[in-house]
């Protein structure tokens, strides 16, 4: 664990410590929810193995990819997740997943004693942040197929491993628009 928060930021790991104690550690089967739309106090999470999507259902009630988090890597943070202490979103093991969470009040309380931890959970912030607003500007700006390539370097080799309706709801697009998207790639290459 520790070794996966200095691959995102540096830190002082005494201060560490007591997030380290607070994690509790989960496995979950592909199709299993790790966060559901409402729950109070969702927590903050590690993706230590495996793929989770981020979505919401629309007013439609269909599900809308919001991001996927490949291990090992830092869950989009519970500031940027939850209103009135409950979940917006739902989070969701693509494939066998094994995730560390812990209280979100834990990481504001060691952010509050030791800046090297709040430069961290900045970091870890910042970095969701810009993601953010790069897929926003994508949607907003980019052709079907230069969104279809930005996801491939940004998520290399994922297009093999998930189900293809999901990449077509995080690029915006139908899954006909996506089939016909990859066949213009392939016509190119």
């Amino acid at each position: 664990m520790l070794s996966l928060a200095e691959s995102i930021a540096a830190i002082d790991r005494d201060a560490f410590e007591h997030l380290l104690a607070a994690m509790r550690l989960g496995s979950h089967e592909p199709g299993s929810l790790v966060i559901s739309a409402g729950q109070r106090d969702p927590g903050e999470y590690f993706v230590l193995s495996g793929i989770v999507k981020t979505f919401v259902g629309d007013a439609d009630g269909r599900e809308v990819t919001l991001a996927f988090h490949v291990g090992p890597c830092a869950l989009t943070p519970s500031i940027a997740r939850v209103a009135d202490e409950c979940s917006r979103v739902s989070c969701v093991a693509m494939t066998q997943t094994r995730v560390a969470g812990f209280p979100a009040s834990t990481l504001v309380e060691c952010m509050l004693r030791n800046p090297s931890i709040q430069r961290w959970g900045d970091t870890v912030l910042r970095a969701d942040l810009v993601r953010r607003a790069d897929r926003e500007w994508a949607l907003a700006a980019l052709p079907t197929v230069e969104r279809l390539l930005r996801f491939r370097r940004d998520h290399p080799g994922l297009e093999d491993l998930i189900a293809h309706h999901h990449i077509a709801s995080y690029l915006g697009i139908t899954p006909v628009t996506l089939s016909r998207a990859r066949a213009q790639l392939r016509e190119r290459a």
